[in-house]
């Protein structure tokens, strides 16, 4: 397999298992909030939420990237 294509699969990889945790920190975020309320580990969530929320759109941009510099 080219290089590209191992670049590509690895960045959808790697947006793949972002995204599923970021719905998983942010999910059990939004639990635990409507649970008990506004406490240390609902921050430290939305902490750990807004940064993985920004992993994946980097991690979303750079495998776009990556297709359209292959289709070029």
């Amino acid at each position: 397999m080219p290089r590209p294509e191992k670049e590509i699969e690895f960045y959808k990889d790697l947006f793949g298992k972002a995204y599923t945790l970021f719905l998983v920190v942010s999910g059990g975020t939004v639990t635990h909030f409507s649970q008990k309320g506004t406490d240390s580990l609902t921050i430290a969530g939305m902490i750990i939420s807004l940064c993985l929320f920004v992993s994946v759109l980097v991690t979303g941009y750079l495998y776009k990237r990556k297709i359209n510099q292959l289709e070029e």
